[in-house]
């Protein structure tokens, strides 16, 4: 037996899948409750889940000059996916509108009830009815209040106001029905419903847009979509004209200014030279221009120089014009286009590289690629380091610009004490000659910029149009509704198995033999499968007392509850690792686990061995085996252990051959130092010379350490463990009060198991 025991113990984990298995067929119930929760709603919502429809349509930028900036691109998804866009969208297309049928379903066909409906902001909601009454008059309902009643023609000829909405009937409909239900809806919950359901894409190279929308209208998604790409381009043009045309007016009044002051310093100058009879010599003239130039150049360099400075302060966080955020990207690629580096070749290159790194990146992102993808990253990393140059090139360049300025500042003092040595006729001559020199230069790039004002109103340097117009789709994207309700099916009975094996990893209560390995490096006497009586269960109490005739019979009735237990007593007397036992210990851990009834049921087994049997009821607090056997409590052990019987007086006869019975006597207030007595032990030594087994029931560990302190004294103990309700965390715990003392456990017997568990000829029996 103790080969047998050793190898049980050496069987591989296939055993667990077993132990998983029989976990999710114990528990099949919560599996389909859990499968039913999760699927019956998700059934309902599939049924009642209107189809879905998608549109798109594209729009191309025919931009001569080539790849679009990145910056340019994402300026106009942004205003296309605009708050504002969205709101002109809703009300001109009457989005807040919901129409609903006799039976209160919504209906989306929209356009078979109205030809024409558009809202504003201010619009009132709540439910609206139209009657068609017979006399051909329509009554207007507003909340089941009536608010007026209308010639009908009026609401089919006409466009009709109400509440802040407009809208034209369809006639058609007037013959169908008698009456429109219909909800006007919140309309800042529309425009984020719109934006929800809106999708924007360019390619590469930005020069193709498309515009997707989703819906439940086939019709309505494919004229919103229409009219998103419509306004767009309408509103694209009209903000590029309104540029143009504000730049050109602009410099046009700084032209006609600049020409005053122009013709203001030539009337100067003519002025001077018709009261002066000499004029400038060559040298001083050339100095004079050379005054005018490097003033003009000092004027460059500094314009320049704020200019970068400004963008650099956006850029910094310690300054007060710092932006940060979504506008730090296009602040540097706004560095980098500026005049000043036209011929820098190290920006230029900087400026191609970081618009390639955009394109790039962007092509991730319309692929689907998460900000958190590897390639993203690398991207993103490499365009910083782009950023970074393009900021030290920036750097660089206004050290530069600061050079030049000292020397064109100290080339100027030069010049002009040059001039200050000049006579007084002359000095005011060179002064007029300088302003107007000014005012012409000046004159003359404003001109130049307000012909190219010009040229660009007339001229349109990037056509925007629409390739395609989006159709009413004719099949919806939402799926096949079988498909996604066996969907919902597998996710609940999934979800379901995994509850179930997660409460089983959980679990570590002993319900089989694995169990039982699992937790503990003991061998296994025996298991008891679970015990009916009749049609409901008794207290352990109860059980003993119906224990003669119900379970252990005198004739050997083949029951599986005496078969186990014949079992167990073979076990026990042909273990090898049980040689030579006479006396021995069950206990168990808590209470409930059927210590007493198995105690009785192996004492009257061994009896029926012809084996002189005794047996012990030590559990001085609760005993009940005096109720099993129909006999008086006292005089019992403690009667004998405290010397106030003698010891033949408390040993009493059964009914059953060859077992007789000690109970456990009257209540003492001392139960685990009589039991670890001297003359516990003596009694003990001097009972075993006049029976062949001896059997102790004991309290539970977790109520008392008798147990533990009889353990010392008897041959073995064995513990009782009640499938499905000993805790194995617990029973390691306890088991380990025996490691410091000495006492011999020499194994586990598994009570209440199942059919599946008990032992193989449990099914034999058909019990």
């Amino acid at each position: 037996m103790e080969e047998l025991f050793e190898n049980q113990a050496l069987e591989t984990d296939s055993l667990d899948i077993k132990k998983y298995f029989r976990g999710l067929v114990k528990r099949w119930w919560l599996i389909a409750g859990i499968c039913a929760v999760v699927t019956v709603p998700w059934f309902l919502y599939v049924k009642s889940e209107p189809p879905n429809y998608a549109a798109d349509i594209w729009v191309t930028f025919e931009n001569m000059a080539g790849n679009i900036p990145q910056n340019v691109v994402e300026s106009r998804k942004r205003y296309l996916q605009s708050r504002t866009f969205a709101e002109e969208i809703t009300a001109k297309m009457g989005l807040t509108l919901q129409i609903f049928d006799e039976m209160g379903h919504q209906v989306y066909n929209r356009e078979s009830f109205f030809h024409l409906f558009t809202t504003t902001k201010t619009q009132q909601v709540g439910d609206y009815k139209l009657t068609f009454n017979s006399n051909g008059t329509t009554s207007i309902r507003f909340n089941n209040q009536l608010m007026d009643s209308v010639k009908t023609e009026r609401v089919v000829l006409d466009t009709f106001m109400l509440n802040d909405t407009k809208f034209i009937i369809n006639p058609n409909v007037i013959k169908e029905q008698q009456e429109i239900n219909y909800k006007v809806v919140p309309f800042d919950q529309t425009v984020a419903s719109l934006l929800s359901r809106e999708e924007v894409r360019f390619d590469d190279t930005g020069s193709m847009m498309r515009i997707a929308l989703t819906g439940p209208n086939p019709v309505l998604v494919s004229q919103t979509v229409n009219m998103l790409a419509d306004m767009f381009v309408q509103g694209l043009m009209q903000m590029r004209q309104e540029t143009n045309s504000f730049k050109r007016s602009f410099l046009e009044d700084q032209l006609n200014l600049a020409k005053q002051n122009l013709d203001r310093s030539d009337f100067r100058v003519k002025q001077f030279r018709d009261s002066h009879i000499s004029g400038l010599d060559n040298e001083t003239q050339l100095t004079v221009n050379r005054v005018t130039q490097t003033e003009q150049a000092i004027a460059n360099n500094a314009s320049n120089v704020e200019e970068i400075q400004t963008l650099l302060s956006k850029l910094d966080p310690q300054s007060p014009d710092f932006e940060g955020g979504d506008a730090t990207p296009y602040i540097y690629r706004q560095i980098a286009n500026l005049a000043i580096f036209t011929n820098d070749k190290d920006m230029a290159l900087a400026k191609i590289q970081i618009m390639d790194l955009d394109r790039e990146k962007e092509g991730y992102i319309s692929r689907g690629f998460p900000a958190a993808n590897t390639n993203v990253i690398e991207v993103s990393g490499r365009i910083s380091e782009q950023e970074n140059k393009i900021y030290s090139l920036a750097e660089k360049r206004i050290g530069t610009l600061k050079k030049e300025l000292k020397e064109l500042e100290t080339q100027k003092e030069t010049l002009q004490k040059t001039l200050n040595s000049l006579p007084e006729e002359e000095m005011r001559l060179v002064q007029l000659e300088r302003q107007r020199q000014a005012d012409e230069q000046l004159y003359e790039l404003l001109l130049k910029r307000w012909k190219e004002a010009q040229l660009s109103e007339a001229v349109v340097p990037e056509s925007v149009r629409i390739i395609d117009r989006a159709l009413p789709p004719t099949s919806p994207v939402t799926g096949d509704k079988k498909k996604k309700a066996m969907l919902g099916l597998l996710v609940g009975l999934f979800l379901g198995v995994g509850v179930c094996l997660f409460l089983e990893v959980m679990d570590k209560s002993i319900r089989t033999r694995e169990d039982i390995r699992r937790f503990l490096n003991l061998p296994i006497m025996g298991s008891i499968p679970k015990v009916k009586f009749d049609e409901y269960e008794f207290q352990d109490s109860e059980k003993t007392k119906n224990l003669s005739s119900q379970i252990v019979t005198h004739d050997y009735s083949p029951t599986p509850v005496g078969e186990a237990y014949r079992v167990l007593r073979t076990n026990l007397l042909f273990s090898k690792r049980m040689t030579d036992m006479k006396t021995l210990l069950i206990g168990s851990v808590s209470p409930g686990e059927g210590k007493s009834f198995t105690s009785a049921n192996l004492a009257i087994t061994l009896a029926q061995q012809k084996s002189k049997t005794l047996l012990i009821d030590a559990d001085l607090r609760r005993g009940v085996l005096h109720n099993t056997f129909s006999v008086s409590k006292k005089p019992g052990l403690t009667n004998y252990l405290t010397g106030m019987m003698p010891l033949n007086d408390v040993i009493k006869e059964t009914y059953v051959p060859n077992l007789s019975l000690i109970t456990c006597g009257s209540m003492i207030p001392n139960p685990s130092e009589i039991l670890g007595s001297m003359r516990m032990q003596k009694f003990i030594e001097g009972i075993s010379q006049r029976f062949d087994f001896i059997i102790f029931d004991t309290p539970p560990l977790n109520a008392a350490t008798d147990a533990v302190v009889l353990g010392t004294l008897v041959d073995g103990v064995a513990v009782i463990l009640r499938a499905g309700q000993t805790n194995g965390i617990e029973v390691q715990r306890r088991l380990e009060l025996f490691e410091n003392v000495q006492s011999k456990i020499v194994g586990v017997i598994l009570n209440g198991a199942g059919a599946d568990v008990a032992h193989d000829g449990y099914s034999y029996y058909k019990y």
